[in-house]
């Protein structure tokens, strides 16, 4: 009872401390996706939940996808990096 216990208040204190991430970081999402609907991309939520997928299915067939990802993260800290500096 005692582990049950523990268990769940690390759990409940995970998922409190994701949340108030996700509120925090709101207004930036929401620029990011703005950016990217500019650059005639779709949402990031949609392509965070399509590369999860994807990597799960190059997971099973033993490809590892995770340089894809930090590659198309890194043109996209320039590409804002840049409209930032306009």
């Amino acid at each position: 009872m005692d582990r049950g216990l523990i268990v769940g208040a690390l759990g409940f204190a995970a998922g409190f401390g994701a949340e108030r991430l996700i509120a925090s970081l709101g207004k930036d999402l929401k620029r990011y996706d703005t950016m990217r609907k500019m650059s005639g991309q779709g949402p990031f939520f949609k392509e965070i939940l399509g590369t999860l997928g994807s990597l799960a299915g190059e997971r099973a067939s033993g490809i590892d996808g995770a340089g894809g990802v930090i590659a198309g993260l890194t043109n996209d800290v320039v590409r804002y990096a840049r409209m930032k500096g306009m």
